[in-house]
Formats: structure tokens, C-alpha cells, sequence
């Protein structure tokens, strides 16, 4: 397996949503989707790169299964892209803060580090509850007025967009599939 897209989707009608459109753009390439309850140590050991896909608004119930995550990702080498919630994620496997930062509806993103996913200005979907905010372990590499969009781990390729790229900014993740 190439790629491995782990949904963090309570309800099964989310993913439609929010892991499908990241499975389009990922065709041809191979790739499974896992929801992460359902993802082991197998599973990821066999992924060459993992997605962890965004989920709706109401939907916070990752966020009670931090420790999966860790468990399961902490070890991995590959590149990791974490949207939405789960840049949310990957920015709690290494105790950085999560903080409430509401924003729903298109945003201007500028672009503040030279970066493999994304430059300049552009415009992206964004609908959250939560965001991050003064990282440690992380660089921010773009951001909107309201808070930061994209970041990258400070010496693992470790990625996240708060915002949803499967909505306007698809090549933000065939840029990733080329990390």
C-alpha cells in the first residue's frame, strides 16, 4: 500500500464528505482508507505516506482518542498530512496546544515559509472549531487573519492544513503526494 487515508469520521455520511474527495484526488495511486479505530500497527507499517482526513464540525470525538493516535503514528518515518482535525492531531501527538478559533467559510491564506504544499496568496475553505496557536514543535508555514493554516514538524516530514484542500486546493495534496 502507498498510501494510507485514516478518517476521523464519527459517522459513516461524514466521509463522503471529507475523506472521498481526498481518495479522488489520490487516484490512481494506490491507496486504503481506514477509519482510525480501525487502523493497527500492520496497517501502518505498510503505508508509504499517511492522510488523516478532516471531519464535520460537530464532530469532535477524535479528540477523546488522542492516545490511538500515538500509539500508531508516532513511530511512523513517512510523511504524515494531517487536515483539519487531523492537523489537530498531529499537533497533539507532540503536546502542542489546541486552541478554540471558530472559522467557517472561505479565507485568505498567505503563504510565510517557502514550503512543498503551497505559496502565495490563495483562497481555501476553511471549518473548524479548533486551531493551534504558538508551536513548539511546528513551523508555521501559512496562515489566515484568524489563525494559523499550514504547518510543517521541524525535522519530520510532518505536515498539516487546517483548512479543507479537497474543497478548492487540490494540489495541495498532489503537491504532498510528491513529499
Amino acid at each position: 500500500m502507498n498510501n494510507l487515508l485514516i478518517s476521523t469520521c464519527s459517522e459513516k455520511l461524514s466521509e463522503k464528505e471529507f475523506v472521498f474527495p481526498i481518495a479522488e484526488i489520490v487516484k490512481p495511486e494506490d491507496y486504503e482508507v481506514l477509519h482510525y479505530t480501525e487502523c493497527t500497527e500492520k496497517d501502518i507499517s505498510k503505508a508509504s505516506r499517511i492522510m488523516i482526513c478532516g471531519t464535520s464540525l460537530q464532530d469532535n470525538s477524535y479528540l477523546g482518542d488522542l492516545n490511538i493516535f500515538k500509539n500508531l503514528l508516532l513511530g511512523f518515518e513517512g510523511p504524515i498530512l494531517g487536515i483539519c482535525s487531523g492537523m489537530q492531531i498531529v499537533c497533539s501527538l507532540f503536546e502542542d496546544k489546541l486552541v478554540e478559533n471558530i472559522e467557517i467559510g472561505m479565507i485568505e491564506v498567505r503563504t510565510l515559509e517557502s514550503n512543498e504544499l503551497c505559496e502565495g496568496k490563495f483562497q481555501a475553505y476553511s471549518i473548524h472549531n479548533f486551531s493551534v496557536d504558538n508551536l513548539e514543535f511546528f513551523t508555521t508555514l501559512a496562515r489566515s487573519d484568524k489563525s494559523v493554516q499550514a504547518i510543517k514538524h521541524k525535522s519530520r516530514k510532518i505536515f498539516g492544513v487546517s483548512f479543507h484542500p479537497e474543497v478548492r486546493n487540490e494540489e495541495i495534496v498532489e503537491n504532498f503526494l510528491r513529499v
